[in-house]
């Protein structure tokens, strides 16, 4: 590999990646362990409320990986996920509301958002350990570190952790 297709694809990592994985742990996995807690308290339309944060926070990474360079207020995620053409965009268009929610409705969405996220994530090239606490998800610090380091070497500022949510 020629140095200028290792940089490109190094900055494509510490650029892209390493944003789009972080949201992944911090909104997709967080919205469908929600969605799956409602389910399992019979409250059908939290389920299918949190199913369509799960949806909404996957095609934000999607945007993420396509080159949105900055955080965006969740108006604007809500916009490119009504009117992009990702399958979680499809999806969750074909959402019912929670009003409309029932069981069988609740345990289909929960299965169907679970898939959809599992299946985002074997595409990501990059998963980021965390750390969960009381007080939210963190980065692993090694694997944190590393990214920082890759980042600084291609003359990228620090990722602020904190800003990349919806």
């Amino acid at each position: 590999m020629r140095h200028d297709e290792w940089a490109e694809d190094a900055h494509w990592m510490a650029a892209r990646v390493a944003p789009a994985a972080w949201v992944f742990v911090d909104e997709v996995q967080a919205a469908v362990g929600d969605a799956e807690a409602a389910l399992a308290d019979g409250d059908w339309g939290t389920c299918l409320e949190s199913a369509a944060e799960a949806y909404t926070a996957i095609v934000y990474c999607r945007l993420i990986l396509t080159g949105h360079r900055s955080p965006c207020a969740g108006h604007e995620v809500a916009v490119w996920a009504a009117l992009s053409d990702f399958p979680e965009s499809r999806a969750l268009r074909q959402l019912v509301t929670g009003f409309e929610a029932d069981r069988g409705t609740a345990e289909r969405s929960c299965a169907d958002v679970r898939r959809a996220a599992e299946a985002f994530e074997a595409e990501l090239p990059l998963r980021i350990p965390v750390i969960r606490t009381a007080q939210g998800f963190f980065p692993s610090i090694r694997v944190g570190a590393d990214i920082e380091k890759l980042r600084e070497r291609l003359g990228l500022a620090p990722i602020d952790w904190m800003e990349w949510r919806l």
